[in-house]
């Protein structure tokens, strides 16, 4: 049912090189930094072509336990720090209130302890990156990415714009399970956002009320890209695939050639925290980094790559973006009491019913265990919210525009840090989805092994507040119209009023990270603030690309984990078809 054997893994050893030898160990054709969302994927592909010699690095672990696959047990951003990182962002917010932030550790990265959302987003997003330059990211060009990867379970939606032959299993989740989320939906589409039952359907409104898939498999597991894409059989049969654990990459290994071109040879790596000493492995076609939207652009500052006053010297590279533009879905909740049943703490607060549950979902697959913290997602183009909180329709000639909230249905305490309570918790998260302030990360010293420094600047832009303050009042009309329809909700956590000054007072206070981290390293000319061109090529340095979320040119409006797979397979096949002769 749940692996738990022992997983085959490389040690640090032999993926390295021999010092002043020449038999071939510690050569790979591709090494892989990172081994979370994006390079799990990127492994498998790369590593189909036996004739391809892959070697994946990543600083966490394999985490194996069962405990990996229940969905709800293993949605924790807080509790295991074998997990995941956590580490105070430098700029306090409000009333000098630290924020942290929190990245995955370990094969799977955030895919492993996410909330399983799987989101495509809009085809507009896609086609905004083409109309910007982006050539081969239109929607119609990165679909057949998207569903390559995707094996979709259907419940109650045509599969007809999903892929059902890839390895990702993703849910369609069925009725929705809590009482308040189908009161919510009966509540919006009586304030006048539609209905979709797919918000993955490529026809689904921009602004509107919909159904979420999630990534959990037909045998009712997680199904993180670690589970999904690197399954110890197959990494067993694959010899030329090598994983390693507990390597934390210290540096790419750079030269200037004959032509005096800059060119990455292989890694620098060491065991994380347990050994000082420096490893080395070769990569005679490319390195790729997949370390994610903090991580990645840490390994290039490390190198040399990037802001000449901000990188580790020597200066190799000027690459003046690498590590601007930090970007987030920030986010805060207003909440409300529900009946305890009404809730998923009710797996807190009783015992007995927390053991029936369990019971549910491990003889049947179903039930609390298997429920996600929340099956909605509402879109909303804040432009279309008056000033009292109500939707207004669209004039007929206005375009559609992307949504920058999203507004979400979550069944438990959304505060941060959480606020007590004694009985169940219905919050409406209101997310912003496309943020003007822009944070930054670099180095907090040399030594590679720190989490690096980084700056969220939330809600350094004022236009952030102006669009916050529309989610919060949207989201309380959307609780009073519950409660018209019967609810049982009473208020528990909200502004002091609906002024200006007391809304902006409640963001400042309650405002957090939704770990939707990305645009450190944008996919733009280096004129224009890119480090990566349309390839995914790092501008400047020969054999070095980066897949993973830190290439967006911008926050995208949507949850970030189905993209960061298209983008793997995306440069599966650009360096397939680069190195194909």
């Amino acid at each position: 049912m749940l692996f738990s054997s022992p997983y085959p893994l490389t040690t640090l050893e032999a993926a390295s090189l021999d010092d002043g030898t020449n038999t071939g160990k510690g050569v790979y054709d591709y090494i892989i930094c990172g081994g979370g969302t994006a390079g799990c994927v990127l492994a498998n592909r790369l590593s189909k072509n036996p004739a391809v010699k892959v070697l994946l690095l990543e600083r966490g672990a394999a985490r194996t336990a069962w405990a990996t696959r229940v969905p709800l047990m293993s949605t924790n951003f807080m509790g295991d720090e074998s997990a995941a990182y956590r580490w105070p962002a430098e700029r306090p917010v409000g009333d000098a209130r630290t924020l942290y932030l929190v990245t995955g550790k370990g094969l799977g990265g955030g895919s492993s302890i996410n909330s399983m959302q799987y989101t495509r987003g809009s085809p507009a997003e896609y086609n905004l990156w083409s109309e910007n330059g982006r050539k081969g990211w239109s929607y119609a060009e990165v679909e057949p990415y998207l569903k390559r990867s995707e094996n979709f379970v259907n419940q109650s939606v045509p599969t007809e714009h999903h892929g059902t032959k890839g390895e990702w299993g993703v849910r369609d989740m069925g009725e929705l399970y809590f009482p308040a989320a189908r009161s919510c939906v009966d509540a919006c589409t009586a304030l006048g956002l539609p209905f979709a039952k797919d918000l993955n359907d490529p026809a689904t409104p921009l602004t509107v009320c919909a159904k979420l898939d999630c990534t959990i498999d037909a045998k009712s597991h997680r199904c993180s890209t670690f589970n999904a894409f690197l399954p110890p059989k197959l990494v067993a049969q694959r010899k030329n695939l090598h994983i390693c654990t507990g390597a934390a990459v210290t540096a790419l290994d750079l030269e200037v050639d004959s032509d005096g071109q800059k060119l990455v040879r292989g890694v620098s790596f060491q065991a994380s925290e347990s050994d000082s000493r420096t490893l080395h492995a070769r990569a005679s076609k490319e390195v790729i980094l997949c370390a994610g939207a903090i991580a990645t652009p840490q390994i290039l500052l490390l190198s040399g790559i990037g802001p000449k006053d901000k990188v580790k010297e020597p200066l190799m590279e000027e690459l003046p973006a690498v590590g601007q533009n930090l970007q987030d879905h920030m986010a805060m909740g207003i909440m409300y009491s529900v009946p305890t049943d009404h809730s998923l703490h009710i797996v807190q607060t009783s015992r007995l019913r927390a053991i029936v549950e369990l019971f549910r979902y491990l003889a049947f697959g179903e039930g609390l265990f298997l429920s996600p913290v929340t099956q909605l997602s509402i879109l909303v183009d804040s432009s279309l919210i008056d000033d009292s909180g109500h939707i207004v329709p669209r004039a007929d000639t206005a375009p559609a525009k992307l949504p920058d909230l999203e507004l979400m249905p979550i069944h438990f305490n959304y505060s941060d840090p959480p606020i007590p309570i004694e009985a169940g918790v219905f919050s409406l998260k209101v997310g912003l989805m496309r943020p003007r302030s822009r944070g930054t990360v670099h180095l907090a010293s040399g030594d590679p092994l720190q989490r690096p420094a980084c700056d969220l600047a939330f809600l350094t832009d004022p236009a952030d507040l102006a669009v916050m303050r529309k989610g919060i009042k949207l989201a309380k009309r959307i609780g009073e119209k519950m409660r018209e329809l019967g609810t049982e909700l009473k208020d528990l956590y909200m502004p002091e009023s609906e002024a200006d000054a007391d809304l902006d007072a409640f963001v400042r206070k309650t405002v957090r990270t939704t770990y939707h981290y990305g645009c450190t390293a944008r996919m733009a000319p280096k004129s224009e603030g890119g480090v990566v061109d349309d390839e995914l090529r790092v501008h400047g340095i020969q054999k070095l690309r980066i897949a993973d979320c830190s290439i967006l040119p911008e926050m995208m409006s949507t949850h970030l984990q189905a993209p960061a797979v298209m983008i793997a397979e995306r440069c599966a096949d650009m360096l397939n078809l680069a190195h194909s002769t």
